[in-house]
Order: structure tokens, then sequence, then C-alpha cells
């Protein structure tokens, strides 16, 4: 159901040509964005709208599915109006709205003028590519999670006629209770009162929590200090010529997504690509992707120790599974063995992606960096490091990887 959120209406205020929207996760920026474009749209004949992510698959997931939402909730979706290969939809009046994506300077000059642009997670967008559209848009929206200062504050807020605005998940009154409940909880892990003052040094229990609430609660500029990996690009796909070395299943079910990431080498780098990833799969839902997803039963199925009957299960149904290798330095060992190699992580790998982008070493409460990583938004991740364990050392000495189930480990 489709809710007129405070957020709306702060949006709804903004007058400039550029118009910078700063927020936390869930206050509302593209749930917000996306149905002004839409009444815009439809009181405006003959327009051209274009709403543009860094990825065909995160526009997909992102601003393209409220939009789809958005129309059908509230009565205007027209399937005979929308072209599914072009992203494209029609309006009676003519007036169209794009979702797309750029990859290069060149693309983007060609795709000519606009009326209104909308960039929406902004900070995954090159500058070069962004100025190009904005040149060719006669307004901008641009919105992102301020995950640090980026080229709408250093660029286009440093120009006239733009305007900022910054929300947070109070101006959402839209928002699921599940959702609401998960931000109290990292407001509870970052201060000892979170009704307190959280700039004051001594209310904050978690220095990484309290940063991450500044981002993604206070919708403040911040510095997600201390990434994992910077060892990774975004690939279209998997080369042809690469080896499989197998798929690593991290399991899930409530709160956490079940996700299984196939692993590949080619040419001395690594190759993933993101095939499950999602909560409540029973194992029985599990063996039935998997099914659709491996070519031979053969393939090695990498996948948490800690649910041997799971393992057991998808045993059971004939795949080839074996446990991952854990240990007291197995977390630190995982990650020393991925950080030798260039990654390349499949723009389709969309959670994955966002996990790579967020995982950090835990500090203590002095600030100090310890030598684990923070157990948050890892799942993918961690189904990778099943890979790195059992199977990394193996390749590195073969070059190959036989898929017979008659290895010694």
């Amino acid at each position: 159901m489709f809710v007129r959120t405070t957020a709306i209406n702060k949006l709804l205020n903004m007058k400039a040509r550029k118009r910078v929207v700063q927020g936390g996760t869930s206050s509302g920026k593209t749930y917000g964005i996306v149905p002004i474009l839409i009444d815009w749209a439809t009181k405006n004949p003959r327009k051209t709208i274009t709403v543009v992510a860094e990825s065909i698959p995160a526009i997909k997931s992102g601003a393209l599915k409220i939009f789809t939402d958005v129309m059908i909730d509230t009565n205007r979706w027209h399937e005979d109006r929308y072209n599914a290969t072009e992203r494209t939809y029609t309006y009676a009046n003519k007036t169209t709205i794009q979702f797309t994506s750029f990859d290069s300077v060149g693309k983007a000059k060609a795709a000519g003028k606009r009326d209104i642009l909308f960039m929406n997670e902004a900070n995954h967008i090159d500058y070069d590519i962004a100025d190009a559209l904005m040149i060719r848009s006669l307004q901008t929206w641009i919105d992102y999670n301020p995950d640090e200062s980026f080229w709408a504050h250093e660029e286009v807020l440093q120009e006239p006629n733009s305007e900022f605005l910054l929300l947070k998940y109070t101006d959402n009154e839209a928002l699921p209770t599940e959702t609401l409940e998960d931000l109290m909880i990292k407001l509870d892990k970052a201060y000892y009162n979170p009704d307190g003052d959280r700039k004051d040094p001594n209310n904050i229990k978690s220095t990484y929590w309290a940063n991450w609430c500044r981002v993604y609660i206070d919708g403040e500029i911040g510095q997600l200090e201390g990434v994992i990996f910077d060892n990774w690009k975004q690939v279209d796909d998997i080369p042809k010529e690469a080896q499989l070395i197998a798929h690593g299943l991290d399991w899930g079910f409530t709160n956490d997504p079940s996700a299984l990431i196939s692993v590949y080498r080619c040419d001395n780098k690594i190759y993933l690509d993101e095939r499950i990833y999602e909560t409540r799969l029973t194992n029985y839902e599990i063996v039935a992707r998997l099914k659709s997803i491996l070519i031979l039963r053969s393939e090695c199925i990498i996948a948490d120790s800690a649910e041997p009957k799971s393992i057991q299960d998808l045993t059971n149904a004939g795949f080839y599974v074996q446990a991952a290798k854990k240990g007291p330095d197995s977390i630190r060992n995982s990650i020393d063995r991925l950080q030798q190699y260039e990654i390349y992580i499949t723009k389709n790998s969309i959670n994955l992606i966002k996990e790579f982008r967020q995982y950090r070493w835990a500090k203590d409460t002095l600030g100090k960096t310890l030598n684990i990583p923070n157990d948050f938004l890892n799942h993918g991740i961690d189904a990778v490091r099943y890979v790195a364990l059992n199977k990394l050392s193996q390749f590195e000495a073969s070059g190959h990887y036989s898929f017979d189930g008659d290895d010694d480990y």
C-alpha cells in the first residue's frame, strides 16, 4: 500500500535544478523520489525521464522495482505500456521513463538529453559519467547513503542552483516494524544510552557501530574505516574459460539469508557469482534450486559445518557436499588467502557486492582495530571463505580440480 510520508513532503519542497538527497537506510529517499517522478510524468506530456544506477542489476532490484510497485499500488500500471527489453514505460501522454545504467562517458553522452535525471545510489556512479548526464538534463535528483564524502558534496553542492536535503528513518512512516526493530538493535550495539548524546565519547559502546549508525541511521557523512577487501571489481559475466572451483553455501532462515556463491578461477584471478541469497528457504527448496543451478551433481558444494543435518539432507538428495573446515584461525586464514587474488564479482551479484563494500575489521571500545571482522552482512562472503578454506590451496597446487568426490583432506 502506498503511503505519502514526511519524506515525500520534504522532497516536494525542493526547488533547485540539482537536488541532492542524503539519508540513512530506510529513510524513504528512493521511495519518495520515484512517486514524485511518476506524478510529474502523468502531468507533463512528451517528456523524458532517465533513472540511472551503477549497473542494470542494481537498477532492476532498486528503483525499477519500486517504480513497478508504486504504479501497481496506485492502479496506474498498464502492461502494454512497458517495454521490458528497454526498461522503458510510456504514459498515455507520451512521456517516457527509462531505467538504465552507463559504463562509459561516451555512452552517457550518446544517450542524449532529458528533462529529468535521477541518479540512484549516486555514490557508486563515476563522476565523469554523472557529469555527462547532468549537463544534458534540465533537472537532476541525486540520492545516496553517506558512507563518505564524494562528488555530490565536492562538486554539485558547490554549484549555484543546487539544494541539499537530509532524510532519516523518522521521516518514513511506511517503515516496516521489522526494519525499525533492526535499527534499534544497531543503536543498542553502538551506544550505552541510544537516547542520549550520540556524540559523547563516554556514551559510545562500539566505535564501529556508532559510525554505522551515524551513516545509516542518522544519515550523516561517515567513514566506514577498516575495509577488508579492496582487491575486487565488478564484471559483466564469468569468463567462458574460467574453471569452477566449488560452490560455497552459508545456511540461513528467518533473519539471515541462505547464500550460495559459485567460485571460479581464471588466469590466477577469482570470479564470484551469487546464485542464491534469500531468507526462509527450507532444505527442500534449496535442493530444488540446486537442481536448476548445478550442471553436474558432482560439482562440489562447501557448506557451513554448523548444520550437519542440512548437509546430510543435500547429500541424500545426491549432491556432493563437504563441511567447511573451521578452526581458531580459519576466518583470518581464509581472508588472507582471498586477499592474494584479484577478485571479480558479477554485476548480478547485488547482495554480495553490498557485503564486500561493508565488510570491515571489528574494533574494540577504544577504537583499536581487532584481527577479526565484524560479524555482520557477511553471508555471501562466508560462503566464499568456505571455498577458500577447503579448495583454494588444492587448486593452487594442481592448477585444476576434478569433481570425483574422492578427495583426501
